[in-house]
């Protein structure tokens, strides 16, 4: 590993910096707005620091990626896939929330959360199975695949050379894909749970969820409570 060349590396790329932390928050707009949504509204709730570490991790995401780290920047994505959706669990579970806190027991990942509210409520199975059908990522349950990438799972193709790995410069911009399908992942699971809230939805995801479902958006926003 040659640290002068991922000094370098870095030195060209933070020139660029604002640019493209810009880009990057670009391609996760309505998951960052369905979270500033929450952020504003329960100001109060004792879980509100998992909508803190969903911001942090979001913006250390963005900073990775911007520096040329790709998978610096995928491991701030799981963990902010981990707590926005743990956030709609334990949000309305304080007693659950506190024994994570004093660490006797460990936080619900998205799997668990979501075999939760499919378990205890058929609306959001359903309303989850209609945007999952016509989901743009290569798979529903994309923690997985940004898990995999993290772990430098064989299903990746990354470059051999370690600089690569490490730092690329200029940065990859076929990284924002996986931005886009994260974004799109907890997007989907957000408007499922909060599908009875139309009105309150945050403008950028009722355009989503108008170009997403069409003349089936109706259907979506009567799915019972």
């Amino acid at each position: 590993m040659d640290i002068a060349t991922i000094s370098a590396r870095i030195t060209t790329n933070v020139n660029t910096l604002a640019t493209a932390v810009t880009e990057f928050t670009n391609a996760f707009e309505t998951t960052m707005k369905w979270i500033q949504r929450d952020w504003q509204l329960y100001e109060a709730n004792g879980a509100r620091p998992l909508l803190t570490g969903a911001k942090v991790t979001l913006l250390e995401a963005a900073t990775a990626w911007a520096i040329g780290s790709n998978r610096g920047a995928a491991a701030s994505l799981r963990a902010a896939i981990e707590n926005s959706i743990a956030w709609l669990y334990y949000k309305d579970h304080p007693i659950e929330f506190s024994s994570v806190k004093s660490r006797r027991s460990d936080l619900l990942l998205p799997k668990a959360v979501q075999s939760y509210f499919k378990a205890n409520d058929a609306g959001f199975e359903a309303s989850y199975a209609m945007l999952a059908k016509l989901k743009n990522r290569p798979s529903e349950y994309y923690y997985s695949d940004v898990s995999e990438y993290v772990h430098a799972h064989p299903s990746f193709v990354l470059p051999g050379n370690i600089n690569d790995l490490v730092i690329t410069a200029p940065r990859d911009p076929s990284f924002l894909s996986i931005v886009k399908n994260t974004n799109e992942f907890i997007t989907d699971n957000y408007t499922a749970f909060y599908r009875s809230s139309w009105g309150d939805f945050p403008e950028s995801v009722q355009i989503y969820a108008s170009g997403k479902l069409g003349v089936s958006l109706t259907k979506f926003v009567e799915i019972a409570p």
